[in-house]
C-alpha cells in the first residue's frame, strides 16, 4: 500500500496497491538483530530507496477492502495525480521529492492487482511519509498544475467483468491510467496488508551523488568504531556510505552520503570495519569513512605457486563474509580464506578504549585506534594488557633529554605486518601495513611517521583521568583485578609527568613498588602550554583522586560524600554498587537522596534516567528490600553477584539473607533468583511450564510404551525392573518359536507343531495391551494436528536360527480370534492420553477414524479409552449418530459404555434415552422388536449404572432386579451369554444403590435384600415387580427351567449387588447372609468360585472389619473345611463320605475371596502386615501347582490369579520386586485348558497395577473406585479371546474410573531436574512414614492436616499441605488448573502443588 496525504484536503488521502517491474528489491535486512530496511531500485527513475518494514497500521490499511466491477462508463473513472521525480517540493526545499509507486494500469493491461510481498503468511504495504519520516512530498492538486499525466484507453465493462484481480500487470512504459481509491474500492477484493513499508531516503538529484541509472551491486550494514551506523551501496567504482540514525521516537532518520572509490567491499562485522579493494589491487581497512590502514596485496599476486602458477594476477572478488573472516578470489582462479586480526580482544583493553572513544574528540581517538591496531599486530605477545600500556606510556618521555620520544617513531619506515588466521589450511596470507591516519572527505588529524604519539600528549589530562576511573572499575571484579597492576603503571607514568602528586600517592599505596619509578615531570612552560586541551585537572569536581573503596566506606558510615565520577557505559559496576550502597546505608522510613547528589556523570550520554531508582525508595520502605529490587532493576544475577569483591557482597548477602525466609509476592522473577528462591517466581507465573511426558527410550518407539523414564528412573535407580517390565509387555515383535523336530516327524507335521506351538503362545501375546494400558495410562499429549498411532498386535513367530517367519496358516483357529485383543490394544492406545489434554475436539477424534475396516476393533478401543479419560464428551451429537449408524458391536459398545463413563452420576435425560435404544426393558410397550446383539444390551446395562450411580433411582432397580433373574427368552441370541448379562445387570443394580444400604426409604418397599437373597440362594421365580417396562424374559424351546431360579446365572449377579448395596455399612446381618454354608450339605449346593464371591461381598460389606492377618482369613473358613482341607492324600485319617476335593476348592475359593477383600480394603497402601498375608498365601498356592490334580487345575488357577490380582492392589504403583518375580515365573507356563487367555490376562493385569500410569497412579479407595474394581478385576476371567460368557471383556478396562495420581515429584528449583529429598509424613493417627521422593503418597483423606505457620502464596485459602520436610522448610502452593505441573521446586500430588522445598 502506497499512502500520502492529498494537498487539497488533510483528511483525505490517495490509496492504491502496486505490482510494477520498475521496482527491484535489492536488499532486505529481516534479521531480528538488524533495522528493517528494505533497499529498492526505481529503474524508470534511476534511483535508489530505503524503507523500512513495519507492521501496518489502522491508518495503513485500506478503509475499502471489497471492490466490484463499475457499471458506470469510464468517464466517471477519477484519475489520480502522482508527483513525479522532477516536480518541485512544496514547503521544504531540502525534503527530496518521492516518486510515484501506485502501479499504472496500460490498454494491454485488465485491472490492477494488488501483488503483495509475501512475509510470514501476511501482506505487505509500501508507505511513504504518513507524518512518520521526515521525507514526506506533498502532492499537488490537478487544479495546481504539476506534471501532466498520460491517459490511455479504458477498458470496457464487459472486458472488464472477466478480469481476476491476480492477472499479470504490463510493462512500465505503457500509458498509464490511475484509479482513485473510490473507483478501485467498487472493482475487486482486496488483500488487506499486514506489514508496510515506510519510506525514509530517495537517491538525491545532485549530479555529484547520482549512481548513474545503475542499481547497486551489493548493499549492506555496517557500523564503524565510534558506534555510527551506515548504510552500505557497492558500484562499480565506488561504495557509498549512508550514514543512518534511529530517533527516540523508533523512527530512522537517514543523512548524507559519503562515496568512496572501491572496487569491492564487505563487511567486517567484529572490527566495525570495511574491507575496500580499490584500484591497482591495492586492499584498505575503513572503519566508517575513516582509513585505517592499507593492505600490500604483493605476496598474494607473486606468492608460490600454491596461490595459483606463480604468475602476476589481482583480486577479482571479495565474499562470503563472517565476523572477521572473508574469502579472496584471485584471477588465476585459486581462492583464499583469510580473517583479520580483532581490534581489542582483552576485557580491560576493552574497557580502556571505551572510555577513551567517549573523552577524545572523534579525529583524535581515530587517530589513535588506526595507530594501536597496526602496532597491536606488529609484535608478537601474550599479553595484551602489557602492549597496550606500554603504546600508551611511548607518548610520555622517559627524562628531559627525550622530550617526546616515541617508541614507535622507528616504525615510520618499515612495513609492519599483521599475520591473519588462514581458514582453509592454505599457507599462511601476509597482511602488510603501512600506518595511515588520513580521513576520507574530511579535515582531521594529520598522523605522520615522524609525529609517532606525540599528539596525544595534550590530552594528558583527559587520558589520565578517564583511564582512572578505569582503574577503579577494574578494582570491582575478582576477574579483572588482576590487570590494576599493569595499568596503574601507566597511570602512575601520566601522573609523574603531569604532577600531580594525589595521585601518585594513589597509586604508590595500592602498588608500593612503583615508589621506586621516576618519570620526568612536566615544567611551567609545557604546562602553560596544556592549558589549552580540551579536558584540564578540572575534570573532577573534587581534586583529589576518586577512590571508589574509600567512598563506599564513607558512605556506610553515613559521611558527606561528594559526587562520584562515572562514565557510562564504561563504569556500569561503580554506578550499581553507588546504588546499592546508598539504597543499604539509609535507614528504614528515610528518604533516599537523588542520584544526582550521588553521582556525577561525565561523557557525552550524560546522566541516566533515575526514575525507578526514586520509585524504590518511595514503594518500599525497608532498605534490603530497597537493595534486592535494586540489584533486579539493575538486571544483576547471582552469576554476577560472585564476581564482586567478597567485601562489597557483604551488605548483599545481609539482603538476600533477610529477604530469603519471606519475601513479597509482587517482586519481579528476577528478585526471587538473586535470593535464590526462583521456586517462588516459577509457581507465581503466569506462563505454567508443562512437562514433556513423551521421552525417547532406548527400545522400539512402536511398542507403545515410549514414556517418560525420568519419574521411574528416579523411584528405581538401582536396578532394571522398568526394563524387565516393558519387555514383558511389548507386543509388537514376532515371539521367539523354539520346537525341535524329531527325526520321525516329516516337514509339513513339524509346521504344523511350530504354528500350534504359536497358537499357545499367542494366547499370551492377546492378553499383553490390557496390561499394557495400565502401565502406559495417562502418560503422553498427542499433537492436535496429528493422528494417534496404535503398536501393531504382532501375532506371528521366528524360528532359530534362521529367524524364519511362522504364521497361523496350516492350522484350524477362531475367525474372531483376534477381535477383542484388537479392541483392547486399541484401548491401550487411547488410555496413554492426559485427561487434561484442552485442545482434543471432536473433528480430532473423527481425524483417527480409520478407513479401511480391518482397524475398526481398534478404533472401538481407543473410543472407550476417550470415555474413560473424559475426552468422548466433546464428540459432537452428530457423529456420535454417524458411529452407531454403523451397527458395529464394539464400536456400539465403546461408545455406550465410553459416554455413560464420562458422565457418571448425572442421570442425564438425552442419555439415558438413547441407552434406552439399545436396552429392551427400558422400551414402552409396544415398541418394535429390534435386533440388537447380548454384548450391546449388556453394555447398555451397564451404561445405567454408571449414569445413575448412587442415586437409588427406583425405576431403574426395578428394572436391574428383574433383568438378574431374566429367563432365556425364546430367540437363540437371548439365550446367549445370559451369565454375562445377569451379572451386568447385579453390577449395575449395586452402582445404582451403592453403598446407601437400608438409608433409601423409597426402596424399602421392593424388598431388594430378600429377591437378592433369593437369586443368590435359589428358590421359585417370582413375578417381574413391575409391568410398565416390556421385558426381554420369556420362554425358551431350547432351555428348560420351569419356575425354579437358576444361580448358576443369577448367583454372582445377586452376590456382588448385595455387596456394593452395603459397601462400607458394616451391617453384620446383611454380612451373615453371605457366610459360607457351615455343613457339608449346604456346600454341595455352592460352586467354589460362587464362595470366592461370597467371601468378597463378605468383606466389602463388613470394610472396617477386614484385618491384614491370616486369623481373620481363617474366621470366614468353616471348622470341617479347616479341619479336612488338608486331608484326602490317600493316608489312614481319612473320613468316609467326605469329598476331600471339593474341601479343598472350597478352602482355596474363600482364601483367594478374602485375598481379594483385602486387596481392595488396602489397595495403594503398601501395608506391609497386608502384604506378608497375602504373599503367604501366594505361595501357599504357587506350592500347590505340583498337585493341581488333588485341588482342581480350573480351580487353582482362579484362586492363583485372584490372589496374585488382590497381592498388585495393595503394592499399587510400587513396583515390588517380589510379586514381580512371581508374575514372570506365572507368564512363562506354556496355554493350556486351565493355564488360558484369561489366566495370561489376569496375569498382565496384576503387573500393570504395579506400575500404574508409569509409576505416577495409584487406586482409590472411595465407593465409586471400588464397584469399578469389583467390576475390573471381576474373578472369573475369559477362556479365549472371544470369550464373553461369564463377564463382558470391556469392563476390565474400569480401573481407569479409580486411578487416582498420587505422585510425589520434587524438582530442584535452577534445573528443573527430579531431586530425592526425604518426607515425612503424618497420617490421621498419628502414623509417621519416611519416604524418599519421588513416591507414591497415600489417599488425601488419610494425611493429616497441619496449620503451620509456613509462608504461602497468594492463595492460602486452599493450603492443604501436610507434608513435612526436615530441615529443609516448606511452603504450601496451589497449581492453577489440574494436570498441570509446573517446573519448580515442589512436591506435585494429584492436580496441586502440595508443598516445596525453599532453594539456597
Amino acid at each position: 500500500t502506497f499512502r500520502r496525504p492529498a494537498a487539497n484536503s488533510p483528511d483525505l488521502t490517495v490509496l492504491g496497491f502496486y505490482s510494477d517491474p520498475r521496482f527491484r528489491v535489492l536488499q532486505a535486512f529481516l534479521d531480528p538483530d538488524s533495522p528493517p530496511f528494505v533497499v529498492c531500485y526505481d529503474s524508470s527513475a534511476g534511483k535508489h530507496l530505503v524503507s523500512v518494514l513495519l507492521l501496518a497500521t489502522p491508518q495503513d490499511i485500506p478503509s475499502h477492502t471489497h471492490i466490484s466491477t463499475p457499471s458506470h462508463s469510464r468517464t466517471r473513472q477519477t484519475p489520480v495525480r502522482v508527483l513525479s521525480s522532477s516536480d518541485p517540493t512544496p514547503n521544504n526545499a531540502h525534503i527530496t521529492p518521492v516518486p510515484s509507486i501506485i502501479q499504472c494500469v496500460g490498454p494491454q493491461a485488465h485491472a490492477p492487482r494488488p501483488s503483495p510481498v509475501s512475509i510470514k503468511g501476511g501482506c505487505v504495504a509500501i508507505k511513504a511519509g504518513s507524518g512518520r519520516s521526515p521525507f514526506v512530498s506533498r502532492v499537488p492538486t490537478p487544479q495546481s498544475g504539476g506534471t501532466r499525466m498520460r491517459s490511455s484507453k479504458s477498458l470496457s465493462p464487459p472486458h472488464l467483468a472477466r478480469i481476476s484481480p491476480f492477472s499479470q500487470t504490463v510493462n512500465s512504459q505503457s500509458w498509464s491510467t490511475f484509479y482513485s481509491e473510490e473507483s478501485l474500492g467498487q472493482c475487486y477484493d482486496a488483500l488487506v496488508p499486514q506489514r508496510c513499508l515506510h519510506l525514509v531516503w530517495q537517491e538525491p538529484g545532485d549530479p555529484d551523488y547520482r549512481s548513474s541509472f545503475v542499481p547497486a551491486t551489493s548493499v549492506f550494514l555496517t557500523t564503524d568504531v565510534l558506534g555510527k551506523s551506515y548504510i552500505a551501496f557497492l558500484f562499480t567504482s565506488q561504495v557509498w556510505l549512508l550514514e543512518y540514525i534511529r530517533a527516540q521516537d523508533g523512527s530512522y532518520v537517514c543523512g548524507s552520503i559519503h562515496p568512496l572509490p572501491a572496487l569491492q567491499a564487505i563487511p567486517l562485522e567484529d572490527l566495525s570495519m570495511i574491507l575496500i579493494l580499490q584500484q591497482n589491487n591495492h586492499l584498505g581497512l575503513f572503519t566508517g569513512t575513516h582509513k585505517v590502514s592499507d593492505v600490500d596485496m604483493t605476496p598474494l599476486l607473486l606468492g608460490p605457486s600454491e596461490y595459483g602458477e606463480g604468475t602476476p594476477g589481482s583480486v577479482v572478488k571479495l565474499r562470503d563474509t563472517i565476523d572477521s573472516s572473508f574469502s579472496v578470489v584471485l584471477s588465476t582462479g585459486g581462492m583464499v580464506r583469510c580473517s583479520v586480526p580483532l581490534l581489542h580482544r582483552h576485557p580491560s583493553v576493552s574497557l580502556c578504549v571505551q572510555a577513551l572513544k567517549l573523552a577524545l574528540p572523534t579525529d583524535v581517538f581515530l587517530a589513535m585506534v588506526s595507530s594501536y591496531y597496526v602496532s597491536s599486530h606488529m609484535l608478537i605477545t601474550s599479553d595484551l594488557l602489557l602492549h597496550f600500556v606500554q603504546w600508551m606510556s611511548s607518548c610520555v618521555p622517559l627524562s628531559s633529554s627525550q622530550p617526546h620520544a616515541s617508541n614507535d617513531s622507528s616504525s615510520s619506515n618499515r612495513k609492519d605486518c599483521i599475520r591473519p588466521v588462514d581458514l582453509d589450511a592454505v599457507p599462511a596470507l601476509k597482511f602488510f601495513v603501512m600506518q595511515h591516519g588520513q580521513a576520507m572527505g574530511h579535515t582531521q588529524l594529520e598522523v605522520t611517521p615522524s609525529l609517532g604519539l606525540a599528539f596525544l600528549l595534550q590530552y594528558a589530562c583527559t587520558i589520565l583521568s578517564v583511564l582512572h576511573l578505569v582503574y577503579e572499575e577494574l578494582k570491582l571484579s575478582v576477574l579483572l583485578t588482576g590487570d590494576c597492576e599493569s595499568l596503574a603503571k601507566l597511570l602512575h607514568r601520566y601522573a609523574s609527568w603531569l604532577g600531580w602528586s594525589l595521585y601518585c600517592d594513589h597509586y604508590q599505596r595500592d602498588f608500593p613498588s612503583l615508589y621506586l619509578t621516576e618519570y620526568q615531570v612536566l615544567d611551567s612552560g609545557e604546562s602553560s602550554s596544556m592549558e589549552g586541551g580540551v579536558f584540564t585537572h578540572t575534570l573532577f569536581s573534587h581534586s583529589t583522586p576518586p577512590h571508589i573503596m574509600a567512598w563506599l566506606q564513607k558512605l556506610l558510615s553515613r559521611g558527606k560524600v561528594e559526587p562520584f565520577p562515572v562514565l557510562l557505559p564504561v563504569t556500569r559496576r561503580t554506578l550499581q554498587l553507588i546504588k546499592v550502597f546508598a539504597l543499604y546505608s539509609i535507614p528504614p522510613h528515610t528518604m533516599v537522596p537523588p542520584l544526582s547528589d550521588l553521582v556525577q556523570f561525565l561523557g557525552p550520554l550524560g546522566a541516566p534516567l533515575d526514575k525507578p531508582f526514586n520509585q524504590l525508595q518511595d514503594k518500599v520502605t525497608s532498605p534490603y528490600e530497597r537493595v534486592i529490587l535494586c540489584l533486579a532493576e539493575e538486571e544483576i544475577s547471582l552469576s554476577e553477584l560472585e564476581t564482586f569483591p567478597v567485601s562489597l557482597c557483604l551488605p548483599i548477602w545481609d539482603c538476600v539473607a533477610h529477604c530469603h525466609q519471606n519475601p513479597p509476592s509482587s517482586w519481579p522473577s528476577n528478585a526471587y533468583d538473586i535470593i535464590g528462591r526462583n521456586d517462588i517466581a516459577k509457581s507465581l507465573s503466569s506462563e505454567v511450564t508443562k512437562p514433556t511426558l513423551k521421552m525417547e527410550c532406548p527400545h522400539d518407539q512402536d511398542d507403545g510404551m515410549d514414556i517418560h523414564m525420568e519419574v521411574l528412573g528416579c523411584r528405581f535407580p538401582k536396578d532394571l525392573r522398568v526394563n524387565e517390565v516393558r519387555r514383558m509387555l511389548q507386543s509388537s515383535k514376532p515371539v521367539r518359536v523354539v520346537v525341535m523336530q524329531k527325526p520321525e516327524t516329516s516337514d509339513h507335521e513339524f509346521i504344523e507343531q511350530q504354528e500350534t506351538h504359536l497358537l499357545a503362545i499367542c494366547q499370551r501375546t492377546m492378553s499383553l495391551p490390557v496390561g499394557r494400558g495400565m502401565f502406559t495410562m495417562a502418560t503422553t499429549q498427542p499433537l492436535p494436528t496429528a493422528a494417534l498411532v496404535i503398536p501393531k498386535l504382532n501375532l506371528t513367530g521366528r524360528a532359530p536360527p534362521r529367524n524364519a517367519t511362522i504364521g497361523q496358516d496350516h492350522i484350524e483357529k477362531p475367525s474372531d480370534m483376534q477381535q477383542w485383543p484388537q479392541f483392547h490394544n486399541g484401548v491401550a492406545a487411547g488410555l496413554k492420553i492426559t485427561p487434561c489434554i484442552s485442545e482434543m475436539d471432536s473433528t480430532w477424534i473423527v481425524f483417527n477414524r480409520p478407513i479401511s475396516d480391518q482397524a475398526c476393533n481398534e478404533y472401538a478401543g481407543f473410543l472407550l479409552a476417550l470415555g474413560l479419560n473424559g475426552h468422548l464428551t466433546k464428540l459432537s451429537s452428530f457423529d456420535i449418530y454417524e458411529h452407531l449408524q454403523e451397527k458395529h458391536d464394539l464400536t456400539v459398545v465403546s461408545l455406550l459404555l465410553g459416554i455413560s463413563a464420562a458422565r457418571v452420576g448425572t442421570m442425564s435425560p438425552t442419555l439415558t434415552s438413547l441407552l434406552a435404544l439399545y436396552l429392551p426393558p427400558l422400551l414402552p410397550h409396544g415398541s418394535a422388536d429390534m435386533e440388537i446383539s447380548r454384548v450391546m444390551q449388556t453394555a447398555a446395562m451397564m451404561g445405567i449404572g454408571f449414569l445413575y450411580s448412587g442415586s437409588g433411582h427406583r425405576r431403574m432397580v426395578e428394572v436391574m432386579l428383574n433383568e438378574i433373574a431374566c429367563e432365556p427368552g425364546p430367540d437363540l441370541e437371548q439365550a446367549k451369554d445370559r451369565e454375562c448379562y445377569a451379572l451386568c445387570a447385579g453390577l449395575s443394580l449395586g452402582m445404582i444403590v451403592l453403598g446407601q444400604g437400608r438409608s433409601s426409604v423409597a426402596l424399602l418397599d421392593l424388598n431388594i435384600e430378600d429377591r437378592l437373597c433369593m437369586l443368590m440362594n435359589g428358590g421359585l421365580r417370582r413375578q417381574p415387580c413391575t409391568t410398565s417396562a416390556a421385558s426381554s424374559c420369556g420362554q425358551s424351546h431350547l432351555i428348560l427351567e420351569r419356575e425354579v431360579v437358576n444361580t448358576h446365572v443369577t448367583s454372582p449377579g445377586a452376590i456382588l449387588a448385595l455387596g456394593l448395596m452395603y459397601l462400607k455399612t458394616n451391617d453384620s446381618n446383611i454380612a451373615a447372609k453371605l457366610d459360607v454354608p457351615a455343613t457339608q450339605f449346604g456346600l454341595d449346593f455352592v460352586r467354589p468360585d460362587f464362595l470366592l464371591l461370597r467371601a468378597l461381598s463378605h468383606g466389602l460389606v463388613m470394610w472396617d472389619h477386614v484385618m491384614p492377618t491370616q486369623e481373620w482369613i481363617h474366621g470366614h473358613i468353616p471348622p470341617f473345611i479347616l479341619e479336612n482341607a488338608s486331608g484326602g492324600g490317600g493316608g489312614t485319617d481319612m473320613t468316609p463320605g467326605l469329598d476331600y476335593q471339593s474341601l479343598r476348592q472350597a478352602y482355596l475359593s474363600i482364601v483367594a475371596g478374602c485375598c481379594m477383600a483385602m486387596g481392595l480394603r488396602f489397595v495403594g497402601t503398601c501395608n506391609q502386615a497386608a502384604f506378608q498375608c497375602l504373599l503367604a498365601n501366594m505361595k501357599m498356592m504357587l506350592s500347590l501347582l505340583s498337585a493341581a490334580e488333588q485341588v482342581g487345575k480350573v480351580t487353582l488357577e482362579m484362586c492363583l490369579t485372584t490372589t496374585l490380582l488382590g497381592l498388585s492392589l495393595v503394592m499399587c504403583g510400587s513396583g515390588d520386586l517380589a510379586v514381580i518375580r512371581i508374575i514372570r515365573r506365572l507368564r512363562t507356563r506354556m496355554a493350556s485348558a486351565e493355564v488360558n487367555y484369561g489366566s495370561h490376562m489376569a496375569t498382565h493385569m496384576a503387573l500393570g497395577l504395579l506400575f500404574l500410569g508409569g509409576g505416577r497412579y495409584s487406586m482409590g479407595r472411595h465407593n465409586r473406585a471400588i464397584a469399578a474394581l469389583v467390576c475390573s478385576l471381576y474373578p472369573v476371567f475369559p477362556a479365549s479371546s472371544n470369550d464373553n460368557r461369564g463377564h463382558l471383556q470391556a469392563l476390565r478396562h474400569l480401573y481407569v474410573m479409580a486411578a487416582e495420581p498420587r505422585v510425589l515429584v520434587a524438582r530442584d528449583a535452577r534445573t528443573t531436574r527430579v531431586c530425592p529429598v526425604e518426607v515425612c509424613v503424618t497420617g490421621l493417627q498419628g502414623e509417621v512414614q519416611i519416604v524418599t521422593t519421588p513416591c507414591l503418597l497415600p489417599e488425601w483423606e488419610t494425611i493429616h492436616k497441619n496449620h503451620c505457620p509456613w509462608w504461602c502464596v497468594p492463595d492460602a485459602s486452599h493450603s492443604r499441605a501436610a507434608v513435612y520436610c526436615s530441615p529443609v522448610p516448606l511452603v504450601s502452593v496451589v497449581l492453577p488448573s489440574p494436570w498441570q505441573r509446573c517446573s519448580v521446586t515442589g512436591f506435585y500430588f494429584q492436580s496441586k502443588i502440595l508443598a516445596y522445598r525453599v532453594s539456597g
